[in-house]
Formats: structure tokens, C-alpha cells, sequence
């Protein structure tokens, strides 16, 4: 195997693996942060994938586009989070007591303790 070959090779690799990352960025939108991890490493997929002497992949191009749109999508959702929940919870005392509530329930965890253990 030549040296071409490798570089051949690595290129389609990188384009393929910039290619999963962005199509993982869309499909896990809903958490509001995977798409920014998933997001973040196809575009550095994408970047190693260009080489100065051929054109850039179509696949890393893909990539970088659907890793856009669920970084976009991703930012929308956290920020829907921070306004509708955290927010809230922050200003209204009997907000806060139904969370509190709804917490112990649910996960058994005291959110005035979780909060002063971060």
C-alpha cells in the first residue's frame, strides 16, 4: 500500500466519521448537550478530512451542515430549559417547593443538598 493510498483512505474515514457525528448531532438534539459534543467533533472530523491538494469531501460537507443544524437545535432546547424551568424555579418559592417535591418522588434526591454539593 502506497502513500496515496493512506491518505486516500484516511480522508474517506475522517469524511465518514464527520458524516455519523452530524447525523448523532440531529438525532440526539433533545438533550441539549450531546448535540454539542457530537456536533463539536464532526467538525474536527470534518476539518481533518480536507487535505490542501484535493477538494473537500462531500461527506465532511454534510457533516458540518447537520452537525450545524443540531448544535442550532441543541442551543434552542437548552435555552427553552433555562427559560422555562430554571428560571422559574429561582423566582417563584412555591415553584421551587413543587420541584423539590417532584424530585424527591422521582429520583429520591434533595434538591437543596444537590445544589449545595455542585
Amino acid at each position: 500500500m502506497n502513500q496515496s493510498e493512506v491518505n486516500t483512505n484516511s480522508i474517506r474515514a475522517f469524511a465518514l466519521a464527520a458524516l455519523i457525528f452530524g447525523g448523532f448531532s440531529i438525532a440526539f438534539f433533545f438533550t441539549g448537550f450531546l448535540p454539542l459534543v457530537f456536533g463539536g467533533m464532526s467538525i474536527i472530523c470534518a476539518v481533518l478530512s480536507h487535505r490542501e491538494d484535493r477538494p473537500f469531501p462531500s461527506m465532511s460537507w454534510w457533516g458540518v451542515m447537520l452537525s450545524c443544524i443540531g448544535i442550532f437545535m441543541g442551543v434552542l432546547i437548552l435555552a427553552y430549559a433555562i427559560i422555562a424551568f430554571v428560571i422559574p424555579m429561582m423566582n417563584d418559592p412555591t415553584y421551587y417547593q413543587e420541584m423539590k417535591n417532584l424530585y424527591q418522588n422521582l429520583y429520591g434526591i434533595n434538591l437543596d443538598d444537590y445544589f449545595l454539593a455542585q
